[in-house]
């Protein structure tokens, strides 16, 4: 898949720097810019300084405030950015949050390229179809 988003902002919300490595090779053909912040407050920060975001990426483990409720709160900020919960928890109590999270869609850890851009994709043409 060959994509160009050299007009896109990805904010990548998430801990761990090995995953922000992991995200943006996998995503570096595109030619998309990256925002990296590290917990769920700063994400609710950065939109609220109403600064360019095209897709959040959001983990759900972190420290300070975790990506559900950092989701939650964006939506009722900003309900037009996409946010996709990246996690590796699959089961149980955790993906009970994310469904109620209002997310725009969920990428399991470790993440498959294909399916990341797949996901991505179609949460673009959503959101500028509407």
């Amino acid at each position: 898949m060959q994509l160009n988003w050299e007009d896109k902002t990805i904010v990548i919300v998430d801990d761990i720097k090995i995953n922000l490595v992991l995200i943006k090779t996998q995503l570096r053909k595109t030619k998309a810019n990256f925002v990296w912040l590290i917990n769920g407050q700063e994400a609710i920060d950065y939109v609220q300084e109403k600064k360019k975001v095209d897709v959040i990426l959001m983990d759900i483990r972190m420290p300070v405030l975790d990506g559900v409720e950092a989701t939650k709160r964006i939506k009722q900020i900003a309900p037009d950015i996409p946010i996709i919960i990246q996690t590796a928890s699959v089961m149980g109590h955790a993906y009970e949050e994310i469904a109620t999270s209002g997310c725009d869609g969920i990428v399991f850890k470790p993440i498959i390229r294909e399916k990341l851009l797949e996901i991505m994709v179609k949460q673009f043409e959503k959101y500028s179809k509407e």
